[in-house]
């Protein structure tokens, strides 16, 4: 949707370089300091141990000048575009510019708010050799993230000092919502996998343009069954007929202080993905399928008040479009206005449209207005709302309790288990589509909610 992020190769920068005294020195100074005690009790070896320590001591001096002078060279290569809870690979070159072998640590500078695995590391250079290294980096936010510098600490020849560079290596890369899966999509189409995960992603018409005759499938209606190529073929066979395209879906994606909740990903140590970036994500890849169909796409931002807005449009500039304009979104704390948003919405959409609206319901108040608003879409346009299941709180009304704290805390579990069981169903009766899912699945059941409203030609 994003199409292939640029590789970007940053080299030179501004270097600063400092001396360190290594383990090494530590254990002849020891010694030397050793010896110097022990010549205080025996005064005979006292010029044998005067040229010891001026040997020492010239031995540190020749050391360190040999390891004046940088020695290697650095550079990195990024991808322009990191996709937020994936690995995102980052590769560092390193060249050795001496005649010795090096054994040398590498950091690059740590990302906000990213996982890093494999940095720092050991690594080994063959005389005027080079070596890749390389690590991964697994962003929890999105935004703008500007990398820094790259350190290098190898040994002096003599292992007395080490020589620590630190070359700034400057380069901006933009965390976007999982533009991977995409990617990921197209490569299971090209596979001919189009069952995988999403389930099947072939939106099949309802009975008004035949587009082929195919095999039956588990789940075709038996009057598309056609029994005259059936008997020809000696094999099952149903009519496939062409879907509408050329209709529009909007994403309305709620902002507001509902939508900061945090579900922990599946990455140990990566820090809670809040519930926008999983409704990003499922919103960048249905809008995806969307425009790969046929159909227009636009997005609608809003919390208090509606605050960007997104005209549908077709083909791949539209899924660009949509990606530029929500990586850097961000939950507030402002409470969730629907009714503004819903008629911001109306204003700016008159034709019939498909309104998958994300959020996330706090309280009765906002649970009433959304169902009020909801309604007033109907019937010139299908809303869907998208919640997500609270999987903490599912485990609270399950777990078993110990003690009355823990007896209180699982009944007000349930309470607020069947308070929004309730609201799902009042959403439902009033004529509105509802996904109601974990976090975790909310991609690939938003697909498949999207592909069955096309099936069923409810637009």
């Amino acid at each position: 949707m994003s199409g292939a992020s640029q590789r970007a190769v940053v080299t030179g920068g501004r270097r600063s370089s400092w001396l360190l005294p290594t383990r090494r020195l530590a254990f002849v100074l020891l010694a030397s300091v050793g010896l110097a005690v022990w010549g205080g009790f025996a005064p005979g070896p006292r010029l044998v141990l005067f040229a010891i320590d001026g040997a020492l001591a010239l031995a540190v001096v020749v050391d360190a000048l040999f390891a004046l002078g940088p020695r290697v060279e650095l550079d990195r290569q990024v991808a322009g575009i990191f996709s937020v809870g994936r690995p995102n690979l980052v590769t560092l070159h390193v060249r050795s510019r001496t005649w010795r072998r090096l054994t040398a640590i590498v950091a690059d500078d740590p990302l906000d708010g990213c996982v890093a695995t494999g940095n720092p590391v050991s690594i080994g250079i063959a005389p005027g050799g080079s070596t890749t290294v390389r690590y991964e980096l697994v962003p929890s936010h999105r935004g703008p993230r500007a990398l820094g510098g790259v350190t290098i600490r190898y040994p002096s020849p003599l292992g007395l000092v080490a020589r620590q560079d630190r070359v700034l290596l400057p380069s901006t890369v933009d965390v976007y919502p999982d533009v991977h899966a995409a990617r990921a999509l197209e490569l299971l189409r090209r596979q001919g996998r189009d069952g995988a995960r999403t389930g099947s992603l072939r939106v099949r018409g309802g009975d008004t343009e035949f587009e082929r005759l195919r095999p039956y499938q588990r789940g075709d209606e038996v009057r598309h069954v056609d029994w005259r190529a059936s008997a020809r073929r000696d094999d099952l066979t149903v009519r496939q007929f062409q879907t509408e395209s050329n209709q529009n879906i909007v994403f309305a994606l709620d902002v507001g202080r509902g939508m900061r909740g945090e579900t922990h990903g599946e990455t140990r140590g990566l820090d809670a993905l809040t519930a926008l970036d999983h409704a990003l994500n499922a919103a960048l890849l249905t809008a995806d399928v969307a425009l790969r169909g046929g159909d227009r796409a636009g997005l609608l931002v809003f919390d208090d008040a509606p605050r960007s807005f997104v005209a549908p449009a077709m083909g791949r500039s539209a899924g660009r479009r949509l990606t530029r304009a929500v990586y850097a979104l961000e939950a507030g704390f402002a409470a969730t206005d629907y009714r503004s948003a819903v008629t911001y919405f109306r204003s700016q959409v008159r034709a019939r449209s498909l309104l998958v609206l994300f959020t996330n319901l706090l309280d009765r108040r906002s649970a009433s207005e959304l169902a009020a608003s909801v309604r007033g879409l109907m019937p010139q346009h299908v809303p869907l709302c998208v919640l997500m299941r609270d999987t903490e709180v599912e485990a609270m009304a399950v777990r078993p309790a110990s003690g009355a704290e823990g007896l209180y805390v699982r009944a007000a579990a349930a309470e607020t288990l069947a308070w929004r069981d309730s609201l799902i169903r009042g959403l439902r009766r009033s004529g509105a589509l509802v996904l109601d899912t974990k976090p975790n699945e909310l991609t690939p059941e938003l697909v498949r909610t999207y592909l069955e409203v096309k099936t069923r030609r409810l637009l």
